[in-house]
C-alpha cells in the first residue's frame, strides 16, 4: 500500500496525473513488489524497460502519460520466472502466458490483478483475465553476423505472422485474401495453439545459453534496429529511484535507451502502446464486463 501522499493529483512535465491514475499505478507497483520478491528468492535478474526505464532514469518514477510497467528478462531468467511465478504470486494475481491462460496469445508474459479492470478490445474478445497488468518481455540472444541476424529475425517475424493469423485472424478489421487463405490453412491443420506457439518460441530462443554479443526484444522484432542491444548492457544491474522504491535497471541503460529512443532525456508525450485501454482500479474485470 502506497502512502497517502502518493495519491494526490499532480502535474508532471506539464501533464496532469489524476488521483484515479495514481490508484492504477499503485496496483501495478504492488505487482512490481511481487516480481522483486520472487526474483530475489530465486536469484533471478530483471530490468526496468521501455517507458518504465525512461521514467526511472529521467523522472524517478512513472512518465506521467504512461499506463503500465514494462520489465525485461534475459531468456534464461524469463523461463525460470514463468515457471515459478504461478505458485508464488500473491492473492488475486495471475501470471499470463500462452501456457497458463486459455486463448492468451502474446510473445511475452503479463501479471494481472483480477480484482481490477485493465483491458483492450482484444483482451475482452479473447475472454481471459482482464485485470490491470504489468508486462514482462523476454530478451533473446541473436547471431553475431549481420546476415545471420537478419535471417533469424525474418524467421521469427514469419513464425509470429503465421501464428497470429492462424489464431487471431477473426479479430482483424482489414482481411486480405492471403490472410484468409493462411487462416483457412491453419484451421485445416487444426494444430493446438500452445503446440504452435512452442515452435515459435523455439525459434526465438535458438541462441539460448550462448554468449552472443547482442540481444533482441523479439516481441518487437519488426523494428529490429531499435530493439537490438549489446548484451554487455545487461551484464549487471543498477538500482534507480522509482516512485517510493528502487527498481533495477541494466547497467548500460543509456546505450539501451539511446538505441530505441535517441534523445530519451527530452520529455515528449507519445501515444501509449495500449490504445483504447480501459482502466479501473476499483471494479473487478468480470463485474465491469458484465456492465458493458
Amino acid at each position: 500500500m502506497e502512502e497517502r501522499e502518493f495519491y494526490r493529483e499532480e502535474v508532471r512535465c506539464g501533464f496532469p496525473v489524476t488521483e484515479k491514475m495514481k490508484r492504477v499505478w499503485a496496483v501495478q507497483l504492488s505487482m512490481l513488489d511481487e516480481v522483486e520478491r520472487i526474483c530475489r528468492k530465486y536469484g533471478l535478474r530483471y530490468f526496468a524497460d521501455s517507458g518504465t526505464l525512461i521514467g526511472a532514469v529521467r523522472d524517478k518514477g512513472y512518465i506521467p502519460w504512461d499506463d503500465d510497467i514494462d520489465l525485461a528478462m534475459l531468456r534464461e531468467d524469463y523461463e525460470r520466472f514463468v515457471k515459478v511465478a504461478p505458485r508464488e504470486l500473491g492473492e488475486g494475481l495471475k501470471l499470463q502466458t500462452v501456457y497458463t491462460e486459455e486463448n492468451y496469445l502474446r510473445g511475452h508474459a503479463q501479471i494481472r490483478d483480477g480484482r481490477t479492470t485493465g483491458y483492450n478490445e482484444e483482451d475482452a474478445r479473447a475472454g481471459y483475465n482482464c485485470g490491470i497488468f504489468i508486462d514482462i518481455f523476454p530478451l533473446d540472444g541473436m547471431p553475431d553476423g549481420k546476415l545471420a541476424a537478419r535471417l533469424w529475425a525474418f524467421q521469427v517475424r514469419l513464425c509470429w505472422m503465421v501464428l497470429y493469423t492462424w489464431y487471431r485472424y477473426d479479430y482483424y478489421e482489414k482481411k486480405t485474401l492471403a490472410g484468409r487463405l493462411l487462416h483457412g490453412f491453419g484451421r485445416l491443420l487444426h494444430i493446438p495453439m500452445r503446440r504452435a506457439y512452442r515452435r515459435y518460441e523455439m525459434v526465438c530462443a535458438r541462441y539460448r545459453g550462448k554468449k552472443t554479443e547482442r540481444v533482441c526484444d523479439t516481441v518487437f522484432i519488426s523494428q529490429l534496429a531499435k530493439n537490438t542491444w549489446e548484451r554487455k548492457w545487461f551484464e549487471d544491474v543498477v538500482y534507480l529511484p522509482f516512485e517510493n522504491r528502487q527498481i533495477p535497471a541494466p547497467v548500460g541503460y543509456d546505450g539501451r535507451l539511446r538505441a530505441e529512443y535517441g534523445e530519451y532525456w527530452r520529455p515528449a508525450k507519445a501515444p501509449t502502446m495500449h490504445g483504447g485501454l480501459v482502466l479501473d482500479p476499483d471494479v473487478p474485470y468480470e463485474e465491469y464486463l458484465k456492465r458493458k
